[in-house]
């Protein structure tokens, strides 16, 4: 039984975390964020140097693309955070732009 307990709370609070880390934001922000993050998360550079990264949509990038991309998604999260919202949607759309630029039609 307390390990269902456990079990439940647990994944509440996970569920529950993202939108506490946007708390700031409107809801269509933090959407637009999300999906953003689903595909960037999905880039895993091995080295700076590395040629070519490929996301979970197979676009292509750099590595040193998919390290700024990151980058900029913690400067939006801190933004945020801080209540910032102009400034966070701002560097949201950087990362957007770059992400359409490559984007590969499946």
């Amino acid at each position: 039984m307390n390990t269902i307990f456990f079990s439940v709370v647990a994944s509440t609070y996970l569920l529950a975390s993202p939108t506490l880390t946007y708390a700031s934001c409107s809801t269509a922000f933090t959407e637009k964020l999300a999906s953003t993050e689903r595909i960037v998360d999905s880039l895993r550079p091995d080295k700076p140097g590395q040629t070519r990264v490929f996301a979970s949509d197979g676009s292509e990038f750099t590595a040193g693309q998919a390290l700024w991309m990151k980058g900029q998604l913690r400067s939006v999260l801190q933004a945020c955070v801080q209540g910032d919202e102009v400034s966070a949607d701002s560097r949201l759309h950087g990362v957007i732009d770059l992400l359409n630029a490559h984007h590969r039609a499946l």
